[in-house]
């Protein structure tokens, strides 16, 4: 009996304030994503040990003790989930029905694999166990990509699953006694010198703070902001998820790869849409009812990057059951950003926009004419206030790491990893864009306005911002 599942657990738990953020970059990079091939893959690993049982290749026990063990650990994990579940009630992603957490598809999914691993992960070959918890691990990714779920609900789903076949097996072994065992397990505990290659699923936070300049070289909002003093978005600590495995071509080299989600909460991002000139207008007697409603719908206020990379990875056994690591990696950053957008209701006026030359530069300025009692009909405008982007980058990593034997092949690690990205920002900065829908009548200058789209182009502004990451956190690794 192993706790294994625990940390995941509890990793699901903890890692539910991130999944807004985590979805948004799902929806940045697949929005559309639709496949049912989920339903299936969470049943193919027992689906495997019963194929493997029936064709009589020997595993840790006989067909008649599998099928008890199995059916334990599925009615267990059944139990623990829909009952967690239904006190929960978690509405899902999609706004379906609010049975989110915890996801039952990752937990069948891992439950399985975990049978897959007992049978004959220890008993033939790892590489099953691989083969098994990599499907499982696929089966999460894909509920979380076809918005069935949030990723803690994911986290959480796989922790149940290992640990509901560690009890139902442990209760099989209870009722069994030494009836039904074939095949013993190779070893009971985890060789970190014979099987260096590894796979595992990780979560770090983070260390130090970034921000991100937004006002450097662009005159028009250095203007905008001058008056409230604020140039950047403060960034909060990363939070961290991923998965990473390698093979080693001996005890010392391998080669392997990484994929890693990495959020940042941007902390002040509502200095940025402190708007001036609504906030005349909202509070300005003579223009009451011009604006009686004004709301910002916040899309994003996270940074989410999405990393793909591979290189080496360097092992140093300093025991059977300790070891030191280090890699090198190189891949390919994507990132999802800040997205605000404004909405204003109210009643429309005529406009006159006049142009100004101030110290050289071109200020617009909007008059609304007329009085209160001046209204025509309703109007109502969305747009996009305030985005912040990133292209997409090269993502250049390294990272140290110490690994502590666990059992039956599993192990727990503890990592430390610095990145690094030099990425594109662009920023778009569009304030005044309701103006298109409130004016009854728009002037220039006192002339009607013919191309109305002139007036409401938002200010754009590109920089490179180099980024440096470094996280602390841990993972739970099967071992091969």
């Amino acid at each position: 009996m192993t706790w294994a599942g625990l940390p995941w657990l509890a990793a699901g738990i903890a890692i539910r304030g991130e999944r807004q953020n985590i979805r948004g970059l799902r929806n940045k990079f697949q929005y559309n994503f639709h496949n049912t091939s989920d339903n299936y893959s969470q049943y193919v690993p027992l689906a495997l040990v019963s194929g493997l049982q029936l064709a009589g290749v020997k595993g840790h026990t006989n067909i008649g003790r599998y099928t008890a063990s199995a059916f334990l650990s599925l009615a267990i994990m059944a139990t623990l989930v829909n009952g967690i579940k239904y006190s929960a009630k978690e509405m899902r992603p999609d706004g379906t029905t609010r049975n989110s957490f915890p996801s039952g598809h990752t937990a069948t999914a891992f439950a399985t694999a975990t049978i897959l691993h007992k049978e004959y992960g220890l008993t033939r070959s790892p590489w099953y166990s691989l083969a098994g918890y990599a499907l499982a691990t696929a089966t999460g990714c894909m509920r979380v990509l076809n918005n069935r779920h949030w990723i803690s609900d994911t986290f959480a789903g796989a922790g149940l699953g290992v640990l509901s076949t560690e009890l139902g097996y442990t209760m099989a072994d209870l009722l069994f006694k030494d009836r039904g065992l074939l095949l013993p397990y190779r070893t009971d505990a985890t060789d970190l010198i014979i099987h260096p290659s590894f796979f595992n699923v990780q979560m770090g936070l983070g260390i130090g703070s970034q921000s991100l300049d937004l006002v450097k070289g662009n005159d028009e909002l250095q203007e905008y902001y001058e008056d409230i003093n604020i140039r950047k978005l403060r960034l909060s600590r990363a939070t961290v998820v991923g998965v990473e495995g390698a093979y080693f071509l001996n005890r010392y080299i391998g080669i392997g790869g990484r994929m890693r989600i990495v959020s940042r909460k941007v902390k002040n991002w509502e200095d940025f849409t402190q708007n001036p000139i609504i906030g005349f207008m909202l509070s300005a007697p003579q223009l009451n009812g011009f604006v009686d409603n004004y709301t910002l719908h916040v899309m994003s206020d996270h940074l989410s990057e999405f990393s793909m990379s591979g290189g080496v990875y360097f092992n140093y056994p300093l025991s059977s059951r300790v070891a030191l690591g280090a890699k090198l990696l190189a891949g390919r950053s994507y990132l999802h950003g800040v997205d605000i957008n404004a909405e204003v209701a109210g009643h429309q006026r005529d406009i006159d926009i006049t142009v100004e030359q101030e110290n050289g530069k071109r200020v617009l300025t909007y008059e609304v004419l007329g009085n209160a009692s001046n209204n025509g009909k309703e109007y109502r405008a969305v747009w996009d206030y305030l985005n912040v982007e990133g292209s997409r980058a090269i993502n250049l990593g390294t990272g140290v790491s110490i690994t502590f034997a666990h059992k039956s092949m599993i192990a727990w690690k503890i990592f430390a990893d610095y990145d690094f990205t030099r990425r594109n920002y662009t920023i778009r900065h569009m304030p005044t864009a309701f103006i298109r829908e409130a004016a009854r009548s728009l002037t220039f200058d006192g002339q009607p306005v013919t191309d109305v789209d002139q007036f409401f182009q938002p200010n754009v502004y590109t920089q490179k911002k180099n980024i440096s990451n470094v996280v602390i956190g841990g993972a739970f690794v099967i071992t091969l």
